[in-house]
């Protein structure tokens, strides 16, 4: 079975993932190097996640659905009733040295929950419909009093995809999706969103009443723009060593990468998100059963919907959400759940394969 692993998904991971220690290393903050190292840590507990996840029959997951939901609800109350607070956010929980974010693993289990659920029942169906919406706003709701708004986006976008991929009608996505603007301008009108929220997601439409939102915003457009085609080099002064450049080595890790290593470095980083979307893609196209094509699509969805919004808030044309560079912006629980969750594609991938070469050909 282990021929027929995906091997340029296996490839292009362990590229991403070392590309994350390298940007993590060229960050302009002091500790790079205790970044550097507990990010290369991050992978090996993640790679060490996923090889047991490849090795177990993905269809199992089925039989677990309740209490794959029930522990990433467990984890999103145990944040908030029990959390750390950091930048504004209670999204960690202190797990003896060690600080994990239970949002980052809620999102892969409720790909798996959700998938288990329209691969038994049509999308189309107004009450299926309802009931898997009511399944992913409980940790949505959770996700966005912590506040994270950001994830609580993820959350929604991996909804829509899947739903519509299950089968659900045009009139019910859009329905959605208007009232989730309608919610949006209503909590906007209440006060229910504060202040900064409304700012972040309205910065790049008019960066110049942002405040200090359009002040990171076009210092990250200048950022990338003075990296020029090859950039300023691996040890150059840069705007994040000058201390202009804000989270360089979470939100805008991009810009940092692109200042360095310039258009060249930059389109070789975007490549590799490119291959990486299309090998989950072939495993969602190449899936045996309904379920494997659902949790791919969905994961899917997760990665591509955080390289959009990341790189393009960078550049000014998405809101400032915080949401994390897949295996690139500095975080171990991040890129621990992104490596495990190429272990369930690969699972997905070996099956499939596996199963195709013992098919009888007519």
């Amino acid at each position: 079975m282990w021929r027929a692993i995906d091997l340029p998904l296996l490839l292009v991971s362990l590229a991403l993932s070392g590309f994350g220690v390298l940007a993590v290393y060229v960050a302009g903050t002091d500790a790079r190097e205790a970044y550097a190292t507990n990010q290369a840590i991050g992978f090996v507990v993640g790679f060490m996640g996923a090889i047991p996840l490849a090795i177990v029959d993905y269809r199992l997951w089925r039989r677990f659905l309740r209490p794959i939901y029930g522990l990433a609800i467990v984890m999103l109350l145990a944040v908030t009733l029990m959390g750390a607070t950091a930048n504004g956010a209670t999204s960690w929980l202190d797990v003896g040295p060690i600080r994990v974010q239970p949002s980052e693993f809620a999102k892969p289990l409720m790909v798996v929950v959700l998938a288990g659920f329209f691969a038994e029942k049509a999308a189309y169906e107004h009450g299926v419909f309802l009931k898997a919406l009511g399944v992913m706003t409980i940790p949505g709701l959770l996700v966005l009093v912590q506040p994270d708004l950001g994830t609580a986006t993820v959350f929604g976008a991996v909804f829509l995809v899947m739903a519509y991929v299950a089968g659900a009608r045009l009139i019910q996505l859009g329905g959605l999706i208007l009232a989730g603007v309608v919610s949006m301008v209503l909590g906007v009108k209440l006060g229910i969103l504060e202040e900064y929220q409304v700012a972040r997601l309205t910065s790049f439409m008019d960066q110049s009443s942002a405040g200090d939102l359009g002040y990171q915003v076009a210092q990250s457009k200048m950022a990338i723009g003075s990296g020029g085609i090859t950039g300023k080099g691996f040890d150059a002064t840069t705007l994040a060593n000058l201390g202009f450049l804000p989270e360089d080595h979470t939100d805008f890790i991009f810009s940092n990468l692109a200042e360095r290593f310039g258009f060249v470095g930059s389109m070789a980083l975007i490549l590799l998100f490119f291959v990486l979307i299309w090998r989950i893609l072939h495993v969602a196209t190449i899936s045996r059963d309904r379920f494997g094509v659902l949790i791919a699509v969905g994961i899917g969805t997760m990665f591509l919907f955080h390289v959009l919004v990341n790189v393009g808030m960078t550049m000014g044309i998405m809101p400032v959400t915080g949401i994390p560079l897949p295996f690139i912006s500095y975080g171990r629980s991040s890129l621990v759940v992104s490596v495990m969750s190429l272990g369930l594609l690969q699972s997905i991938a070996m099956r499939s394969r596996s199963e195709a070469s013992k098919t009888p050909k007519v």
